[in-house]
């Protein structure tokens, strides 16, 4: 069995915080630069956060805000939103991790836009961080389409695993996830958890793709029946 390598990003596909994250970025911005804005005409789903940063203070850029200073109001205020939001593990998450997690061959990493930061202070409030040990973050490059290689190169090293491009899938729910995975030349699992419908991320042809990750079983299974596909591909 080739090892197996996923690439999980954070928001709407592991995880919904009940908008604890773009709160997070109001307060920062009223409680701490005294700017009331909604921030409803910044897009922020799929993007990192250093993205997001830029754009913001572009759009206040006569108050003076470096994208660094808004970055460390936001990361303050996120632990407290998160609870006070209630957001939740989003269904079939936990599942699919534990089988991973019980597989020496299968591994799972992050991919994602959050900064380290805000990845960890996320995950350990939902009790995940205890699946991810390493990723690629939005403060290793602005451009998603970035991470990705240095999502593998980590793996590759903190493992010591030479992780084919075959074998290694991005798991998301934003057509900016099936851009990144195209990028890098991987798989890609999609999943309507976030603000995307089925018939929207179809559109962008993911390898496979699923209302939610519910039926954990069914994913497995289709990981699998891909996984043995390439196998007999690569040793043809």
């Amino acid at each position: 069995m080739h090892p197996l390598l996923l690439l999980w990003d954070i928001d709407g596909t592991l995880i919904h915080s009940n908008g604890a994250g773009e709160e997070s970025l109001r307060q920062a911005l009223l409680n701490r630069f005294g700017i009331l804005d909604d921030l409803g005409d910044i897009e922020i789903s799929g993007r990192t956060d250093t993205a997001i940063m830029l754009d913001i203070c572009r759009k206040h850029q006569g108050h003076g805000i470096a994208p660094q200073e808004l970055l460390e109001a936001y990361l303050d205020h996120l632990p407290s939103l998160l609870a006070q939001r209630k957001g939740c593990v989003c269904p079939g998450v936990r599942e699919l991790l534990d089988w991973a997690h019980q597989h020496p061959e299968i591994h799972n990493a992050l991919l994602t836009g959050n900064v380290q930061r805000g990845a960890r202070i996320k995950l350990k409030h939902y009790r995940l961080d205890p699946f991810f040990e390493f990723g690629a973050f939005g403060d290793d490059a602005t451009d998603r389409n970035k991470l990705g290689p240095i999502a593998l190169e980590r793996a590759r090293s903190r493992l010591n695993k030479d992780f084919h491009i075959e074998f290694t899938w991005v798991i998301g729910d934003t057509p900016r996830d099936i851009a990144c995975a195209r990028s890098l030349g991987c798989k890609v699992l999609a999943v309507a958890t976030g603000r995307w419908s089925v018939r929207h991320l179809q559109a962008h042809q993911p390898d496979l793709l699923f209302p939610t990750l519910t039926d954990h079983q069914t994913v497995v299974a289709q990981l699998d029946a891909n996984q043995k596909t390439a196998c007999r591909e690569l040793h043809r």
